[in-house]
């Protein structure tokens, strides 16, 4: 068990924590795997997920070529977590990398923190340090968890759905992806515009899409930083409940999706409703 702690210090109020902590296979030279982890500020009031979007855009603009593969769910020692897997080019090729983020309570009282464990190959990953990798995110201990909202909910509530609705009047069509990732890669930008989708998270609130151009065109590929989808503050339309009534078919984007068939979307926004 590595214990993070070597000594205690007092540290002026104006300096920032960057500590960083660094393990590799080899003591000079490039490492064929290395595992890092830092910390990096939330903004206030910043979830998981919207600051899991705002490091994919900075990745997107720091790194050449940068390719988003995965971004997907799961824990950290009980607490929600993000993965995400992509890989860079550099000058001796492509760089893969796998890097977990969970928010921690900050060292400062009131402050929250983003802890990232990112893992780095010079090739794909093999079955190896995938299974490392996995072996110590699974290991660890928070030090500083996140408490839970003091509303009877103690322990690790069920993770609301991800799922993502697209309906289009058009194509009389609902489409139902895992999460908002999923459904970036699999419509084209032409498709959300000439076919009019209307985006819904998976309680039937409706979305706001914001398609931008890209260079070399548009693209609603999420690695190209080209779409976004967000819950406003206020009601941005009828709510899927509403507007179901105007598909006629239905398509389930991958064998993970929770639905397949209309029937029981209505089922669910009905339950949705009744809460």
């Amino acid at each position: 068990m590595y214990h993070a702690n070597h000594a205690t210090f007092e540290l002026p109020a104006q300096l920032k924590d960057k500590t960083m902590h660094m393990f590799t296979l080899r003591d000079d030279g490039p490492s064929e795997f290395n595992v890092v982890v830092s910390h990096a500020d939330v903004k206030p009031e910043e979830s998981l997920d919207q600051f899991g979007d705002r490091l994919v855009k900075e990745l997107t603009r720091a790194l050449p070529r940068f390719q988003l593969k995965a971004m997907t769910d799961r824990s950290v020692d009980g607490a929600p977590a993000l993965e995400l897997a992509y890989s860079w080019r550099n000058e001796a090729g492509f760089m893969h990398q796998r890097q977990v983020i969970t928010l921690v309570a900050g060292s400062k009282p009131g402050t929250i923190e983003a802890m990232l464990m990112a893992a780095t190959c010079l090739r794909e990953f093999s079955d190896e340090w995938n299974a490392a990798f996995d072996g110590i995110v699974d290991s660890i201990k928070l030090r500083r968890p996140l408490a839970q909202a003091q509303d009877g909910t103690a322990g690790a509530p069920a993770p609301a759905l991800a799922t993502i609705f697209a309906l289009s009047e058009p194509r009389k069509t609902l489409h139902v992806f895992a999460d908002k990732y999923e459904a970036g890669s699999k419509l084209s930008a032409s498709d959300v515009n000439e076919n009019h989708w209307e985006f819904y998270d998976a309680d039937g609130t409706r979305l706001r899409a914001h398609v931008t151009r890209a260079s070399g065109g548009l693209s609603l590929l999420r690695p190209s930083g080209t779409v976004t989808l967000e819950r406003p503050a206020e009601p941005h339309g009828p709510a899927l409940a509403e507007r179901l009534h105007l598909a006629q078919y239905i398509q389930a984007s991958s064998s993970s999706v929770p639905f397949y068939s209309l029937t029981e979307v209505r089922a669910h926004l009905d339950q949705v409703t009744e809460r």
